[in-house]
């Protein structure tokens, strides 16, 4: 393969080379001429599995030579060029005809997303005693969503019973059941990459800390998490109960405990630093760095350096969510010092959403979002995606039990302006645990 590059452009320069000793004589040099690319400004995206035919058409050719360069490695001798790819990435490909005595080029820059990159999982409990729980995939621009993606991915696999919480980190999708197996997932493939049979106690929660350990809350406790090897270490001490949210900002790990409330590791060796504030709810971080939890009827913005935290009130109650624990509402914007969190009942559901918007206690009078008649929250409900500035909520119909929970909405609004940009239902007993972006 290296010898043919080698002899096109050997053969490219001599051609040159005789071109410049004809200049008396230009009628003799043939130029190929591209016409046309076949790909619209030489650019496109597409999806692990998908395929482009590459066929430019010509003009002005005389017993042409072709090359082919898939980001700088030779692929093909061809006049026709089908570019299959086989792992996500940006990739330039280069066109070369040798025709006559001169050379001409063009250049494709061609983007290959995941199969499920374009998007967001929603992580869904499953329906209780009769499956096991799931991952359903949005894919942005869309009017459904992709089901049970987990199982369709890794046929004769499944997660564990009442999958409550999902995390992006380091391109892996941990998913974490109430019973059973945690599970590991290419956050782009959703293909199974490990799993760990059983837990200590019952999984809760997961959080990434470096590219070796992560950990784990459980219904009792906290426990390291090799992620090289996928092992659970000793019980993490004094961090005492069941274990919520957890976030790393900086050089510490904050942690929700049902008994404690905010508990602030050192995320060397995560021994304590200090118990901050008893909150239950959280916990999420804002575009100035301020780590955020709630409880009753506040809002805590903790300080990740100093650890002080201000106390902001809600004029409503933020009920708990340990008697059947789910994550809670509370998520936060990365494009302004904002905290969304919502309305809920002393058992969940609700339809408002409030967005709090730092310094401006106003902000919390009246909700930014309200639901439409007969529709209700699920479980953690909303979460903010980043990659487009907008509120993503799972709803279902309300009252919330029977076969109203079959039928599921997912709506999208602008987290800034709150207007409305996608809702649809979809039918399914899957009861949406959270929205988990890549």
């Amino acid at each position: 393969m290296r010898k043919v590059q080698i002899s096109f452009f050997a053969a490219a320069l001599s051609v040159l080379g005789f071109t410049s000793c004809q200049k008396d004589n230009a009628a003799t040099v043939t130029v190929p001429s591209i016409v046309s690319p076949g790909l619209k400004n030489g650019q496109d995206t597409i999806y692990l599995g998908d395929s482009r035919v590459l066929s430019p058409q010509l003009a002005n050719t005389k017993d042409p030579t072709f090359l082919w360069l898939v980001n700088g490695v030779q692929a093909s001798t061809d006049s026709i060029f089908t570019f299959t790819p086989t792992n996500r990435g940006d990739y330039t490909i280069s066109y070369k005809i040798l025709s006559g005595n001169s050379m001409a080029s063009y250049y494709y820059r061609i983007k290959v997303l995941g199969k499920y990159d374009n998007g967001f999982y929603i992580v869904n409990e499953g329906w209780l005693g009769h499956g096991p729980g799931d991952v359903n995939f949005y894919r942005n621009g869309e009017d459904s969503v992709y089901q049970n993606v987990f199982q369709r991915e890794n046929p004769g696999k499944t997660l564990g019973t009442t999958t409550q919480y999902g995390a992006v980190f380091n391109g892996h999708l941990y998913l974490v059941s109430k019973q059973g197996p945690l599970v590991v997932a290419d956050a782009f493939t959703m293909k199974e990459t490990g799993r760990i049979p059983q837990l200590p106690a019952d999984g809760r929660s997961f959080c990434g800390i470096d590219n070796n350990t992560g950990l784990i809350g459980t219904a009792n406790g906290l426990y390291p998490l090799n992620l090289q090897t996928l092992t659970v270490g000793t019980q993490i001490a004094g961090v005492n109960g069941q274990i919520g949210g957890m976030l790393k900002a900086g050089n510490y790990v904050f942690v929700i405990s049902q008994a404690d409330g905010v508990v602030v590791l050192n995320a060397g060796d995560f021994s304590i630093a200090q118990k901050v504030v008893k909150a239950d709810v959280g916990l999420t971080q804002t575009l100035d760095g301020k780590v955020w939890a709630s409880g009753g009827n506040s809002l805590y913005a903790i300080n990740p350096q100093t650890l002080t935290t201000d106390t902001i009130a809600v004029p409503f109650t933020i009920y708990s969510t340990w008697g059947w624990w789910n994550a809670g509402s509370l998520t936060a914007s990365t494009a302004e010092n904002v905290v969304f969190l919502a309305k809920t009942l002393s058992f969940g559901g609700g339809n408002e959403i409030y967005r709090y918007v730092a310094g401006n206690p106003a902000s919390l009078q009246t909700s930014f979002i309200t639901l439409p008649a007969g529709k209700q929250l699920y479980s953690a409900g909303i979460r903010y995606n980043s990659n487009n500035n907008t509120v993503v909520i799972t709803g279902i119909k309300s009252p919330g039990y029977g076969q109203d929970a079959q039928v599921n909405t997912l709506y999208i609004y602008d987290a800034s302006t709150a207007a409305a940009k996608k809702s649809f239902d979809y039918t399914g007993f899957f009861f949406p645990a959270m929205p988990v972006f890549n």
